[in-house]
């Protein structure tokens, strides 16, 4: 499995790839994380210049390294 690394503590676009690799539609993630589907959509689209509130993304985080270590059924490999 893929290792993120990143210099910065939080990339909202890069957090919402790393949802789509779950499979992971958007209200079971934010139900998974404890969060609205608006926190996460604001969270997802947030500019890399612009602020976002910090306990929305460190709970989306935690959820991400949660599932990541143990996926979901709806991850799902494809070799093209």
């Amino acid at each position: 499995m893929a290792e993120y690394n990143s210099d910065a503590r939080h990339q909202p676009k890069g957090d919402h790839n790393r949802r789509i690799a779950l499979g992971m539609d958007i209200e079971v993630f934010a139900a998974e994380a404890g969060l609205t589907r608006d926190q996460v959509h604001d969270y997802e689209a947030t500019s890399i210049d612009h602020a976002f509130d910090e306990d929305v993304a460190a709970r989306y985080q935690t959820a991400l390294e949660r599932l990541e270590a143990n996926p979901p059924v709806s991850q799902t490999v494809r070799n093209q």
